[in-house]
This record gives C-alpha cells, sequence and structure tokens, in this order.
C-alpha cells in the first residue's frame, strides 16, 4: 500500500507560497480552491479542466501540475502524469512530494529501480515523513529487500502511530522477517507494534517469537529443575511481557517450546504439590501458559500422575473455597476452567494484569458467551449426507481454528472487491459485471464453510459488502459470531447449514468463498455444483483444496494412524504426537517440522485424523471446473513462484495453464504446500 500526496491542498491559503498570485487579475487562488474542492470530492473531469485551464493562463504553481499528475496517474495516463510532475519539479526542484509522488508512478508501473532513486530523494529532502518511508518501504518490499523494507516502515511508524497505510504494510511484512544484527531493533520493535493489535492474525508472528524467544528457551530447558533460582534464562522469559503476551495469542509451532512449556507446565504442579504455592512473581507466566494450554486444546501429552494430582487439586478447591484463586489457573493449564467453576467464583478471581485478564476472559467469558449465543442461533433441518454428518460432529467436538484476533480492515480503509480479486488472479484484464465493477456496488458475497469465522473477518477488506456465512457446526458458528461481533461486523448474516442444501439460500451471490472445505465432502463436485447454482453469472469465486502431491507426507499419516487403529480422542492424539515427537527417525518427523497444525489439538485432528479427505491433481482440477462450466484465473502464491513458472513457461502470460502447472508442481512439490487456492470466473 502506497499514498500520494496532493501537493499544494488548500493552495497559498495553506501557508505554501503560489507564485502565480503575482497575477491576481486572473483570480488564481480563487480557481485553485474549486479545483481542490472537485478534486477532494471525486469530480474528477471538473477539477482536471482546471488545473489545465490555470496552466493555459500561465500558472507557475508547481501544486497545480503535481495534481494535475496524480489524476492523470490514478487515470492511467503514465506519460502525460510523468510530464506534470517533471514541470511541477522545474518550479519547485526540492519539492519532496512531488518526488515522492513520481516513485510512486514508476513503482506502478514496475520501474522499482527508478521508484527507489526517486523516493530516497525525496527523503532526503524530508527525512521525518512518515508518508515517504511508508513509500520506501513498499517499493524495497517489491524489490525483495525484507530488511530495508522493515526499518523503513517501522521508522513510519514512529513518525506517525497514525499511520493505517503503514500498519497494514508492517503486517503483510511479519511472517518474511528473519532477525540478524543489523534489524534486531526494528524486528523488536515491529514485534511490540504487531502483538498489541487486536486486528492482526498473530499466527504469523509465530516466526519472530521462535527466533526471538528459542535461544532463551533452549538455554532454561539445559536447568533441571527450570524453576529455579539460578535459572537466569528461563527468569528472563518470566519477566518479558513480550514472551507472556505471545502465550496468550498464538501457538509456537516448535517442537522444543512445546517440550519446553510442557515440562514447566509439570514444574508448577510439582511446586504447588510441594510448597502449596507459586511465587507472586511468576504467576503471571502461569496464567498466560494456561491461556496457551486453552488455545491449543490442551495438545501437551500428560502423564497419569499429573491428571491424578490435578484431580487432587480439583477436589481440595471445592472442599476449600479460600484457595480456588491460588490454584485456578494451575487447573486451567491442564483442563478448561469453565467446567469447574461458576460465575460467582470467577467473580472473585483477581483481575490485576494482562495476564489474568486473559486468563478469565478466555477459559470462561468467551466460553459464557459462546453458549449464550448457541442459544440464539437458528438451527437448519437435519443434515442428510452420511459424511456430512459425521464430519459436523467432528467440528461440533473441535471448533476449527481457534483464535484470538485475525485480520481486519476497518471499514473506510476496505476497497471494491473486484480490486483484490484483480490483485489475486493471474489474469491481466480480468471481466467484471457493471454490477461488480460500480463504485456503489454492494456485493453480495456467501462464505460457504465458515468455520469460526477467520475468512468472516477478513471479509472486511470487501467495501459495502452483504455477507452470508454457512456451516454445519453450530459451535464453530457461535465461535464466529462472537468474533463478528467483537468486530462490529454488523453486515454479517450467518447460518447453520451444510453446502449440499445451499439451494435453500435465498440470494444468488457475486462471489462466493470456499476454502479447504470442498474436499471433506463425499463428493466434492457434487458441493461445488450446489455452490456454483448460488454464484451469478459474471461472478467469482474462490476456491481452496489439497494437493496430492504436497500431501503425501500427511496420507502416510493418515495410513499410519488407520494402521495403528489410534483413535481421534484427546488422548489418541496426544499419544500419537508424543510417538512422533520421541522418535528421531519417526517416519513422520517431517510433519511436526513442516506443519504448523500439528501443534493444536483440533488442527492436528483436521491435518492427520480427518474422517473424510480428497485430494487433487492439476489434471483433476481442470475436470472438476469444465464439469461446472467454470474458468480458471489463476492461482494465489508469492510473487517468487509465479516468476519461477513465468520463467518457464513464458509463453503463458496468464498463468492459466493447468497443464503447465501440473509440470511444475512436479519439479517443486511443495509449490502448494498449504492447498490449490486459485479464483474461477462463471462466464456471463
Amino acid at each position: 500500500m502506497q499514498r500520494d500526496e496532493v501537493a499544494g491542498f488548500g493552495g497559498a491559503a495553506d501557508g505554501k507560497a503560489s507564485k502565480s498570485s503575482k497575477k491576481p487579475q486572473l483570480n488564481f487562488q480563487k480557481w485553485f480552491n474549486q479545483a481542490i474542492y472537485f478534486h477532494k470530492t471525486g469530480r474528477l473531469r471538473e477539477a482536471e479542466s482546471i488545473y489545465k485551464k490555470m496552466i493555459a493562463a500561465g500558472t507557475s504553481d508547481p501544486a497545480v501540475f503535481c495534481n494535475l499528475g496524480i489524476l492523470c496517474k490514478n487515470s492511467g495516463r503514465i506519460e502525460e502524469a510523468l510530464e506534470n510532475y517533471e514541470q511541477a519539479l522545474d518550479f519547485e526542484p526540492d519539492d519532496p512530494q512531488i518526488y515522492s509522488n513520481i516513485g510512486n508512478l514508476y513503482r506502478g508501473i514496475g520501474k522499482l529501480d527508478q521508484a527507489l532513486q526517486f523516493t530516497l530523494k525525496s527523503l532526503d529532502l524530508d527525512h521525518d515523513s512518515s508518508t515517504i518511508q511508508m513509500n520506501l518501504g513498499c517499493i524495497y518490499r517489491d524489490l525483495g529487500k525484507t530488511d530495508e523494507a522493515l526499518i523503513a516502515t517501522v521508522k513510519a511508524i514512529e513518525f506517525d502511530e497514525g499511520n493505517i497505510e503503514a500498519l497494514q504494510n508492517l503486517k503483510s511484512l511479519a511472517s518474511d522477517i528473519k532477525i540478524n544484527a543489523l534489524n534486531r531493533h526494528y524486528a523488536t520493535k515491529a514485534y511490540e507494534i504487531l502483538i498489541n493489535r487486536d486486528d492482526f492474525s498473530h499466527r504469523k508472528l509465530c516466526p519472530l517469537f521462535v527466533q526471538d524467544h528459542l535461544e532463551d528457551i533452549q538455554t532454561a530447558a539445559k536447568s533441571a529443575p527450570i524453576i529455579s533460582d539460578q535459572n537466569q534464562a528461563f527468569h528472563r522469559l518470566a519477566s518479558d511481557w513480550r514472551f507472556r503476551k505471545s502465550l496468550a495469542l498464538l501457538i509456537p509451532p516448535h517442537q522444543e517450546i512445546e517440550e519446553f512449556l510442557t515440562r514447566l507446565r509439570k514444574e508448577f504442579l510439582v511446586h504447588i504439590k510441594t510448597n502449596s504455592s507459586i511465587p507472586p512473581q511468576l504467576k503471571p507466566l502461569l496464567e498466560a501458559l494456561a491461556t496457551q494450554c486453552f488455545l491449543n486444546e490442551y495438545v501437551y501429552w500428560q502423564s497419569e500422575s499429573e491428571q491424578q494430582w490435578i484431580n487432587d487439586l480439583i477436589s481440595y478447591t471445592k472442599n476449600n473455597t479460600e484457595v480456588v484463586n491460588e490454584y485456578l489457573p494451575m487447573i486451567g493449564c491442564y483442563i478448561p476452567i469453565h467446567v469447574i467453576t461458576n460465575q460467582g467464583e470467577i467473580s472473585r478471581y483477581p483481575i490485576n494484569s494482562e495476564e489474568s485478564k486473559a486468563f478469565i476472559d478466555t477459559q470462561f467469558k468467551e466460553v459464557q458467551k459462546e453458549e449464550a449465543i448457541k442459544a440464539r442461533l437458528s438451527y437448519s433441518e437435519e443434515i442428510n449426507d452420511e459424511v456430512s454428518r459425521v464430519v459436523q460432529q467432528m467440528y461440533e467436538e473441535n471448533p476449527y481454528p481457534r483464535y484470538q484476533y485475525a485480520d481486519h480492515t476497518p471499514p473506510h480503509f476496505a476497497k471494491q472487491t473486484i480490486e483484490f480479486i484483480s490483485l489475486e488472479t493471474t489474469i491481466s484484464n480480468p471481466l467484471f459485471t457493471n454490477e461488480l465493477s460500480s463504485p456503489n456496488s454492494n456485493p453480495k458475497i456467501l462464505i460457504a464453510g465458515c468455520g469460526t469465522g477467520n475468512q468472516i473477518i477478513n471479509a472486511s477488506r470487501y467495501k459495502n459488502a452483504q455477507i452470508t456465512a454457512i456451516d454445519i457446526s453450530n459451535n464453530s458458528l457461535a465461535y464466529a459470531t462472537r468474533k463478528s461481533q467483537a468486530y462490529q461486523m454488523n453486515n454479517i448474516r450467518l447460518q447453520q447449514l451444510d453446502i449440499l442444501d445451499a439451494n435453500q439460500l435465498q440470494d444468488v451471490y457475486d462471489v462466493i468463498e470456499c476454502s479447504g472445505v470442498l474436499h471433506h465432502m463425499q463428493d466434492p463436485a457434487k458441493g461445488l455444483a450446489a455452490l456454483n447454482s448460488k454464484l451469478k453469472p459474471g461472478g467469482y469465486i474462490k476456491i481452496g483444496l489439497y494437493s496430492k502431491l504436497s500431501r503425501q507426507k500427511v496420507s502416510a499419516a493418515r495410513e499410519l494412524i488407520s494402521k495403528l487403529s489410534i483413535q481421534s480422542t484427546p488422548k489418541g492424539i496426544r499419544d500419537f504426537r508424543k510417538q512422533v515427537f520421541d522418535d528421531d527417525q519417526h517416519e513422520l518427523k517431517d510433519l511436526s517440522i513442516l506443519a504448523n497444525d500439528f501443534y493444536s489439538l483440533s488442527e492436528c485432528r483436521d491435518l492427520c485424523f480427518h474422517v473424510q479427505e480428497h485430494q487433487f491433481t492439476t489434471e483433476t482440477l481442470e475436470k472438476l471446473l469444465e464439469a461446472e462450466k467454470l474458468v480458471f484465473y489463476g492461482f494465489m502464491l508469492p510473487e517468487e513462484i509465479k516468476r519461477a513458472y513465468q520463467s518457464r513457461f513464458p509463453e503463458d502470460r496468464n498463468g492459466t495453464s493447468l497443464s503447465n502447472w501440473g509440470d511444475f508442481e512436479k519439479d517443486n512439490p511443495s509449490t502448494f504446500q498449504s492447498m490449490y487456492q486459485f479464483w474461477a470466473y462463471k462466464p456471463l
């Protein structure tokens, strides 16, 4: 995201001396103010007409040329825009805004070296501009220079904490940051900024969390016991607010970290059993650990002795209510406290830190909200499809996935739906109906299989959208409802419904999103047909499906689980994961390294124990789309992968040959590690 600055908005009245003011008889100021008004209110043709009239009359105000350049750029007249910017520079060669706007123009047409040159010149003239630093960060990101992009973007936020575009850019960088000696200060600052955001999916911070804390965790783990006065690394972690807050927001996908936290949990329990209390300075860490255990749904392995000690502790608190507050976080590390407490007991728990608030909110108050929501949700008619019923039961038991916050776009930063489709397809000129491309469009969007609502929150990026979200799991819908309410998304209608029963929906939709769902149906083709019947001609559908080639290790896991008759119960999943962790030669060891989904109970169940899974190839994708007369509009992939594909298949400029992609995937089997994610178009 970049920003052009309209030079001279307000003209001389804003304090910028206008050289054209020497000709008052022509009333340049009045013309300029009128042009600015038209420019701001979207009457661009009228604004352009006045700017040109001023130029014809002999104005030498660089703001006029600069603003006309912006109008030309935004309407695609690049050469004309550049001419106007250059004329502005002739009159005002030291204006940083003009250089910045030229930099943005070059970035927009892909000439990144020129973009960098002009933006750096702009920065030389205005060292403290948040906007220029933000634009510089965008260019460095496009150039693949993540460190430089990080530094410029963090500086932009330091200069202006309210720079929402810079914050959006920082969010997009989060997963790519690699901490080194040169960027450590800015990486730490980025971590602190993002960990405090409530409109960001903190899962993206997992790589940073691991980089930042792994060394201390490894050092602390060498001590036996971990909890000791001499273990300085442990006390650094315990006193680090970022470490504690991270435990309450994200699930670290790393075996050593999980094993450390599993040991620490047991040590806390032993400490209580031995000493009857936890040192006060360690209670915030224990509360954060309890929140972490709830988030990962108690996926950590536990011994029989631990289970017995926890049962004894629960019995003790029932018979001695005065100690409930002392032991509640410890109990919450092994079982959710909402099953053993009531509102009265919770109301007496002291909330005196961020950790204590997160603990009580996550393990009790939010669960209570979901129960109240479930009581109000309307149930669909009985689901008839046998596989759908089994899948429904699975997600009622384990709503998927759990998350604290998601990527949310404030309404005033939302953009037209077609902007995102254009960005995410690989077609150079996607076709759009007048209805979708209208500036006042109110697109109807269906999210089919919304789960716990992450996609719903992400859909806040669509301007003026009317969103319907369906799912077969009532528990998942309750979670999704709570989250969408927390973000005050009032344009959402949620409904319990099987995709196969989509004909019960009253609307037809401009856009449908269905990611990670169809491959769990008995017949994915029937599911797609049901959705396609509700998609308007000229509409778009986003689909996510498993790649057979990329799921080879998962397939091996599923075969082994079936062969050994491992049950998809919490204990069965914990025991299975422990076997993988404990055996360095385990045939599924790579799964625990490569798959983030391995690190929570519901996600591991979805990954390895799902009751129904189909996998696809590019060939079967092609047949699936052809059967519904849908046109493939390109995979959603990182730019470096798309560049590698273009290098190999330069004749396929739009990147839409599924046959070519099949060949590319054979040579690069991790290309679709997550899923095939793509847009398809329904012709008029």
